[in-house]
Parts: C-alpha cells; sequence; structure tokens
C-alpha cells in the first residue's frame, strides 16, 4: 500500500508535499511517510483540543455548561456558521457548544477561546500538554506556533479510537463535519469521522474509517485548493481499495 501511494505521490510530482499515516486498529499494522516533517496542523488541532476539554469534563474539573467568555480578540471571520452569529463580545458561551462549532463547523472564535481558558483550569498551555503525545523532543518553536506532524497527529488518534466511549461525542461531531467532502467524498459504504483542516498552502484530513477493521488515516499536505482535495481523495481510496 505504501509503496503504491508514494507512486502516486512521485507520478504527480508531489512526493514532498505530503505526509501521511495509516493504522489498522486490529492488526495495528502501521504505515508512515515524511512523518516527521513538521506542517501547520490548521483545523486538525480542533480534535486535541477537544479531546483535552473532555478530559477535564470526565476528571470533574469542568462541566459541558462551563461558561466561557467570549472576546474581541478571539474574533475571526468565517464562511461557516460561527460562534458570532449568535453571540457578542462579553457574553458567556457553554462549553459543550465551543466544541461542536469548532468541529463539526470549523469555528475559530470557539477555537481561540477553549485554547486560551484551558491553561486557567490546568496551569498549561495547550501546546505543552499537545507536545504529550510527541514520542521525540520538540523544538522551541513548537510550542509557539500551531505545527504538528504525521505521528504526533497518529498518537492523537490512536487515543482518540482507544477511548471511543468517553470521546463518543466528539466522534460523532466527527462525522458531520465537511459531510460530502475530503474523505466522504469518496462515498465509501462505511462511516467516516473526520476532521480537515485548511490555512494557506496546507490542508489536511485525519479520520477513524469504519470499515470491517476499522483503520486511522491521516492525509497532510502542502497543497491546497481542488489538487489538495484531489490528493485526498485518491490516496484515501488507494488505503481503502489495498488494505490488509
Amino acid at each position: 500500500m505504501k509503496q503504491q501511494i508514494v507512486k502516486y505521490l512521485k507520478k504527480n510530482q508531489i512526493e514532498n508535499k505530503v505526509s501521511f499515516f495509516y493504522y489498522n486498529t486490529v492488526t495495528h499494522e502501521t504505515l508512515l511517510y515524511r512523518e516527521d516533517e513538521m506542517m501547520l496542523a490548521a483545523s486538525t488541532i480542533k480534535v486535541p483540543v477537544v479531546m483535552a476539554w473532555i478530559d477535564l469534563i470526565e476528571q470533574g474539573v469542568v462541566s459541558w455548561d462551563t461558561k466561557l467568555v467570549y472576546q474581541k480578540h478571539h474574533y475571526e471571520e468565517s464562511d461557516d456558521k460561527a460562534l458570532y452569529d449568535n453571540y457578542a463580545f462579553g457574553d458567556e458561551v457553554p462549553l459543550k457548544e465551543c466544541m461542536e462549532l469548532a468541529i463539526v463547523y470549523s469555528d475559530n472564535p470557539s477555537n481561540h477561546m477553549m485554547r486560551e481558558y484551558i491553561k486557567k483550569y490546568t496551569g498549561k498551555t495547550f501546546r505543552e500538554m499537545f507536545a504529550q503525545y510527541s514520542c521525540k523532543s520538540v523544538s522551541d518553536e513548537f510550542y509557539h506556533r500551531n505545527l504538528m506532524n504525521a505521528e504526533i497527529m497518529l498518537e492523537v488518534m490512536k487515543r482518540l479510537y482507544l477511548n471511543s466511549e468517553k470521546y463518543s461525542v466528539l466522534i460523532e461531531w466527527m462525522k458531520h463535519a465537511a459531510e460530502g467532502r475530503y474523505i466522504q467524498s469518496n462515498h465509501f459504504e462505511f462511516e467516516v469521522a473526520q476532521k480537515y483542516g485548511e490555512y494557506d498552502c496546507y490542508e489536511h484530513t485525519m479520520a477513524i474509517l469504519y470499515t470491517k477493521e476499522p483503520v486511522l488515516v491521516g492525509i497532510f499536505t502542502e497543497l491546497a485548493g481542488d489538487l489538495a482535495k484531489q490528493v485526498i481523495r485518491d490516496i484515501s481510496r488507494i488505503i481503502v481499495e489495498n488494505r490488509g
């Protein structure tokens, strides 16, 4: 499978523009390509952000109804449904609503709020918490920019899948994120729980594919627009057609 994907990348002269992971949750077969290549995470980062808050809910530190104050510096314009459609600066927003907006609609103000306020409850910045997913040391830059790589995101997705009951609400939201787009654009006959990210020249998707033996897939590109979406669609199809 990896050889076929690399062949596809080379044929399209994008072998240095893509990284990916594949993990079979039953056999534990793992495939990685350019896994150490740091890229801007874009909105894929919202998955571990929401996971961190769900951990705090389970620990009893916060609740689904904990209120986060929406402030002017959280604002960011969006083409999709956004927090600012219903809230003004200074309003209190329920945590669960922030989570859902961030995952289903990829709302950035909700994400900014969650990333900022988590330090109030943990004493750590989100980036400090996120660094714990890495098996290797990370640079100082990692703590100050929205960076990730395929290896780190595989660990995120493993934790998500292995704790599916705890993160069940998040997974259900992911099934409705970018419906009919990215991996879902293949119209597979199984469910796909995905989260995409799109920023500048970066476009990514990571997902749980509920095949007979569920697999975790992450495709990260330094591409954009129709080309990025086509590459994500094509690679995910190669994976499904050639898995174990």
